[in-house]
């Protein structure tokens, strides 16, 4: 996506681009913080736990540990570059993940991303004892729809979040399509598990909704696996 933060941060994702708020962590949930001290997973286990490889591909790099919050603050993607607007101003940081960072701000995390021809795909695992409540955000209504201009361009998105059966406990997907221009499409799909939560996103010409739950099935049952 020339002229989009999307293209530049496609292999960096944790989670999705801050464009959409979706890194933000500035949605509303709980007060409550889930610590390390009483997660049911070190940050160690859950990065044993992340995919080692997507369509036979290694990652792009080693996955990265943490807290969620430090992942999310190190991930360049959650920063506004220069000059970019994003209308409505809320949308560039009060579109949730799928996790309410005030939930799980302090929880052990891990992290991987991939290069899968042309398209983006990143892994994340985060430890929560609350599980149901660290993936209860939603998208807010005004989000909907929103604009993003770079260098005096204009590209315009639909965003669009649904449940979904048949992966983890409980899930949901999230998808972002450009509206207004040559731009690659993103959908990111949310799960919990027993002790833990997860998310699965894919950027890029290839990324699609059957492409998505399809990874997302994957990556649970072998979490599941390493977890129990």
């Amino acid at each position: 996506m020339e002229g989009s933060r999307w293209r530049e941060t496609a292999l960096l994702l944790f989670v999705p681009a801050a464009a959409l708020g979706l890194i933000g962590c500035g949605h509303s949930g709980s007060s409550a913080t889930t610590t390390g001290s009483t997660a049911p997973f070190s940050a160690a286990e859950l990065r044993v736990a992340l995919l080692p490889k997507v369509n036979g591909i290694r990652a792009a790099a080693p996955a990265t540990t943490g807290s969620y919050a430090s992942l999310a603050a190190a991930d360049p993607s959650t920063q506004l570059s220069g000059g970019v607007r994003v209308t409505p101003k809320a949308c560039a940081d009060d579109v949730p993940d799928g996790f309410n960072a005030a939930v799980i701000a302090g929880a052990p995390a891990a992290a991987v991303s991939f290069r899968v021809g042309h398209n983006g795909v990143s892994e994340m695992l985060v430890s929560s004892s609350a599980a149901a409540a660290a993936i209860a955000a939603k998208l807010p209504a005004q989000c909907a729809r929103y604009e993003e201009t770079v260098g005096g361009k204009t590209f315009r998105y639909t965003v669009h979040e649904s449940s979904v059966k048949g992966i983890g406990k409980e899930a949901h997907v999230l998808s972002v399509r450009s509206t207004g221009g040559p731009a690659d499409d993103m959908w990111s799909l949310v799960y919990r598990g027993a002790g833990f939560v997860g998310s699965v996103t894919v950027i890029g010409p290839g990324a699609s909704e059957v492409a998505v739950k399809s990874l997302a099935k994957h990556a649970y049952a072998f979490a599941t696996k390493e977890l129990s």
